[in-house]
């Protein structure tokens, strides 16, 4: 099993985030989902809401991007790479929404830790 984390760093209007939210839910699919545990884009939370963050990404911190982490959990890399680092290509010049080039790190769990809650069992709405 592997977890990839993609940091997504977009323009803060609002109609840069409302693209990348379209791009992520349409555009930016997973084929094939055989291998793929669960993938999950989040917004980061800012420190006034949860004092004890000390990894900042939000834009009250950073002032010129909205941070979004997109986590996915895949069987393992084959898998992963067939359905999406594949296609990571970073000559390509950047998507109109993104501020910075999104950052990536792939993660080997070295032990684990599984309680008792579920992941969710459907997609989110609009999400292809």
């Amino acid at each position: 099993m592997i977890i990839v984390l993609i940091h997504w760093r977009i323009k803060p209007e609002q109609e840069h985030i409302d693209a990348f939210l379209e791009f992520w839910r349409t555009k930016a699919t997973v084929e094939d989902r055989t291998g793929l545990v669960g993938e999950f884009l989040s917004e980061t939370m800012t420190p006034k809401d949860f004092p004890y963050i000390t990894w900042h990404m939000d834009p009250d911190t950073l002032g010129d991007h909205k941070s979004f982490v997109n986590a996915g959990i895949w069987a393992d890399e084959e898998a992963f790479h067939e359905q999406i680092g594949k296609n990571f290509n970073d000559d390509k010049p950047m998507l109109p929404f993104e501020k910075y080039r999104r950052r990536r790190i792939v993660l080997r769990p070295n032990s684990q830790r599984i309680g008792m809650a579920k992941l969710p069992s459907v997609d989110s709405a609009g999400v292809k």
